[in-house]
């Protein structure tokens, strides 16, 4: 990996947005009903690598790093970046801790929950979904842009992008529940 700083850019704030883009104004209220927040300081752990996850959680605010079990950051998160997701899909344990580098506020929600709503309101499961699907496919993206692109040619990719992302997100607005 070149710089742990890789995902540490100015597009995190985005990451809220396509959360949000993807789920009813009833759906935020719900998960914000239900959620607990809780505030973390810094250098505790939040996820430990291996180890089962029971809850998903929303960054509210401040910084997390994702450590790999030799201690090396990979990561870091913000603000609108969600923790989890990939072990709520898959379920599997993750296989990557992470851990406060500041005081931390995140809300977190129990996946039993979120997936009992799922069976009684099939629509919510779709909409949390393609939430989810858009966060991870943006992370992907930024990951695999910072890891192998030359910076000229970034800055070119980064302007054809978000002009895409500005058109489907039109789109999705207009689409949406």
């Amino acid at each position: 990996m070149k710089n742990a700083n890789y995902l540490d850019s100015s597009r995190y704030a985005q990451n809220a947005r396509y959360i949000a883009a993807g789920l009813s104004d009833a759906d935020m209220l719900w998960m914000l009903s239900i959620g607990k927040l809780r505030l973390l300081k810094q250098g505790e752990k939040l996820v430990t690598a291996g180890k089962a996850l029971a809850d998903i959680y929303f960054i509210t605010g401040g910084r997390l790093g994702v450590v790999l079990d030799d201690g090396s950051r990979v990561a870091y998160l913000h603000h609108g970046d969600v923790v989890g997701e990939m072990s709520f899909i898959e379920r599997h344990a993750p296989v990557v801790s992470v851990v406060a580098e500041e005081p931390t506020e995140i809300l977190s929600i129990p996946r039993k929950q979120i997936l009992d709503k799922f069976d009684e309101e099939p629509l919510f499961a779709a909409r949390f979904y393609r939430a989810l699907a858009i966060f991870l496919s943006e992370r992907l993206r930024d990951t695999t842009a910072a890891v192998s692109v030359p910076g000229d040619e970034q800055a070119k990719r980064d302007k054809a992008d978000k002009a895409a992302r500005a058109r489907f997100a039109k789109l999705f607005v207009k689409s949406g529940p």
